[in-house]
């Protein structure tokens, strides 16, 4: 700690902000712990940085501008203002608090592959929607992803608008792309420093490269072959090779456990085993051998209408049963006119990475769930995803899952076969996040499929009231395959709209095909 910081230990901030323990900073910035009453967080720190520069006031307005983003995974910005302290004017902002960041971790150890990709789902997370709404978070290291109690978020005090050219970011730091010399911002440059920070958290050592060549950076070859692959994906010199956030997290969605096969619940009861599978079919064969029997004797004349036999089924073995939950069970009449939507199940949390005790995973804010209601009767089929990393966009594309397309193909008298689905991937929204969810989110996608039945254009028709679920369900609409229409036997581009209704119990999606 400076000798200046000690001194301002005790001072106040514009009036309001009483400085309490230094808990960090460098010759440009000061951040300290403040008493804050405005909102409930469990602590918050104030950032205290020179106003003395042309670039102030464009600072305080990013800090504005960021204060309206809301994200789980972002460290959340409260206050901010201009103050004088000691006589010298300066600039400040107030923020959650975060006891432990990755940095300290990575000090002590170095992550193991399974702890880093439990980082990188919610760090390509909040990236993403950082970058939906116009912003680049420039700063990206361990230091700067921390844990707020037990849930990971990333900082948000360094965010700049997107093609925002920056003379203010002083020398280029050892995670800043190559292109930042010339005070460039773009996403691009974010993909560049979350490649350098997951090679630094499986190695303790950032990767060797020099800004005066055109090589690309060293990596070590000991690293799990998924994550080098991805980390060279990362660190490519030219900004336009390198992947995007939506292809890391797609890489993610591949790499994560095959989903299982789609089953439709049955009216009656569901089988959880190859056990009672073959205990039903010996009771069908039974039950044909005694109706076979009991028509056998039937003498009624050919003219003379067939007698309605009624057949009590026994009721099946509790052993053999999986109880099918009332959401996941529409009515009767719905079930014989349409598929039945799978019901999501609730995702296995993390081990531990990162915590503000110990060291551990990334969960969503939790609240008391609301009481589940009936599935709405559905038009199509839902995909269960049990991982809880995010899928997306373009390459590389998840396997395909094959799924009773709502529309199946169908002949107009004009000559049109209409499309169907292939394979639907439904928003990555964990549990404890959907937890927090009151009666329905409801998002409307609008795509654009090609003549090979790929998405080429995901854009909203409706993107609900949250912006979170909104940026998850419009990266996986990218992600869906097409049987494409045909014209005269010829395939031709079209458009689909998705329609996806999330809740507490469930995720289901009603797609509809709309033109040609």
């Amino acid at each position: 700690m400076t000798e200046a910081a000690t001194k301002q230990i005790g001072q106040v901030v514009d009036g309001k902000f009483r400085l309490g323990q230094f808990v960090g900073g460098n010759d440009r910035s000061s951040v300290f712990l403040v008493d804050y009453d405005g909102q409930e967080v469990p602590k918050a720190a104030i950032k205290l940085i020179p106003a003395d520069s042309v670039d102030a006031p464009a600072q305080l307005a990013r800090w504005k501008q960021a204060a309206k983003l809301s994200h789980p995974h972002l460290i959340r910005l409260l206050q901010m203002g201009r103050c004088e302290l000691d006589h010298t004017p300066m600039l400040y902002v107030v923020m959650e608090y975060a006891e432990e960041n990755l940095s300290q971790v990575v000090a002590r150890r170095p992550l193991s592959p399974a702890e880093a990709r439990d980082i990188l789902g919610p760090v390509a997370d909040a990236l993403a929607y950082v970058h939906s709404k116009g912003f680049v978070h420039c700063r990206l290291k361990p230091a700067n992803i921390m844990a707020d109690d037990d849930l990971l978020k990333i900082s948000s005090d360094g965010l700049c608008r997107i093609g925002e050219y920056s003379g203010s970011l002083g020398k280029p730091g050892a995670y800043d792309p190559p292109e930042a010399a010339g005070g460039r911002i773009s996403p691009a440059g974010d993909v560049w420093s979350l490649g350098m920070t997951l090679a630094e958290v499986l190695t303790q050592r950032l990767p060797a490269w020099e800004r005066t060549n055109q090589a690309e950076p060293s990596l070590p070859s000991n690293l799990p072959p998924e994550i080098l692959d991805l980390a060279r994906h990362c660190l490519r010199r030219d900004p336009q090779l390198r992947w995007t956030v939506a292809d890391i997290a797609a890489r993610l969605q591949q790499n994560s456990p095959t989903p299982p096969k789609q089953i439709t619940p049955s009216p009656q009861t569901s089988f959880a085993n190859p056990r009672a599978i073959g205990g039903v079919v010996l009771a069908g064969v039974a039950l044909v051998a005694i109706l076979g029997g009991f028509l056998l004797f039937r003498t009624h004349s050919q003219n003379q209408p067939a007698a309605s036999v009624a057949v009590e089924q026994p009721p099946a073995q509790p052993a053999l049963q999986t109880k099918v939950s009332p959401q996941a069970q529409p009515p009767a009449q719905s079930r014989a006119q349409s598929s039945v939507p799978a019901k999501v199940q609730p995702k296995p949390e993390n081990k531990p990475v990162l915590s503000a005790k110990s060291a551990s995973p990334v969960r969503t804010p939790q609240q008391a769930p609301p009481v589940a209601k009936p599935a709405p009767q559905p038009v199509a089929n839902s995909v269960q995803k049990p991982s809880e990393k995010k899928p997306p966009a373009s390459n590389p594309a998840p396997s395909p899952i094959p799924v009773q397309s709502a529309a199946p193909a169908t002949t107009s008298a004009s000559g049109v076969v209409r499309g169907k689905v292939l394979q639907q991937i439904l928003p990555d929204a964990p549990q404890k996040a959907r937890d927090t969810i009151r009666g329905k989110v409801r998002i409307s996608v609008k795509v654009h499929v090609n003549e090979s039945g790929n998405v080429t254009e995901a854009l909203f028709d409706s993107p609900g009231p949250s912006p979170y679920f909104a940026d998850r369900t419009l990266v996986a609409a990218q992600l869906w395959k097409f049987s494409p229409a045909k014209i005269d036997g010829r395939s031709v581009p079209s458009d689909w709209l998705l329609r996806f209704e999330i809740d507490p119990a469930a995720i289901n999606v009603y797609p509809r095909e709309i033109a040609p």
